[in-house]
């Protein structure tokens, strides 16, 4: 392995890199622009639904510029021999390295997305707050409202707990009770304490609206 051999050691040693800063992945990762490669990457995020569930999962995406040429009756083709250096470097990383599972996204021309699974698995109270998050994230996605998009959300990993802030700035994205319920109806919260501090605005452009900031705990085992 000669373009990836750094990232390669790192990621079989963690299979994280949020403890690294961008000077130390652009030192690990330098031999890979001699191939005129450019990299970016998704923060690591746990898996909470499906067959891989409990598990960590990170995407480093490689955006290239390989030369093409209108060959063999197509459009465009790939005619660089850097291609071909590539490809190799990325099969032998994949046999490699130790992980769960190493799924591929491509468009061989502009990008190609390669997704790690992490051997070790995230359990107890830090999958049960990881999960509720994304279960939110999934309905706060999909929302059109003018609530949803007014709100932000904050998962803090370290203290185990989940703010949310409704800005309230107008009518439609003034907080309300209801508008909560219907946003996540049918979501289970019964292990989670819910604190909410509401605020009526007085800002003439807001007068009256409800801003909220919402803070999600999970429930001692007293609690239950």
């Amino acid at each position: 392995m000669k373009y990836l051999h750094k990232f390669f050691r790192h990621l079989n040693e963690s299979l994280d890199i949020t403890d690294l800063s961008k000077e130390e992945l652009d030192e690990m990762l330098l031999p890979i622009k001699d191939l005129e490669i450019e990299y970016s990457f998704q923060e690591a995020r746990t898996i909470t639904e499906g067959e891989f569930e409990g598990y960590k999962s990170m995407n480093i995406t490689f955006r290239n510029s390989f030369k093409t040429a209108p060959i063999g009756g197509y459009t465009e083709m790939i005619t660089d021999d850097k291609f071909w250096e590539f490809l190799d470097e990325l099969i032998a990383f994949k046999n490699r390295l130790e992980s769960v599972q190493v799924s591929i996204n491509t468009n061989w021309k502009w990008g190609i997305v390669v997704c790690f699974i992490q051997n070790a698995k995230v359990e107890g109270d830090l999958f049960k707050i990881q999960k509720l998050y994304n279960e939110m994230t999934k309905r706060t996605s999909v929302s059109k409202s003018d609530f949803t998009n007014n709100m932000t959300k904050r998962l803090d990993k370290e203290n185990l707990k989940i703010t949310v802030n409704c800005s309230g700035y107008d009518q439609t994205s003034s907080y309300t009770d209801r508008k909560w319920n219907g946003l996540f109806r049918g979501m289970d919260f019964s292990e989670f304490n819910i604190e909410k501090e509401i605020t009526t605005l007085s800002h003439p452009a807001a007068f009256g609206n409800k801003s909220a900031v919402i803070t999600i705990t999970l429930k001692s085992s007293e609690e239950h």
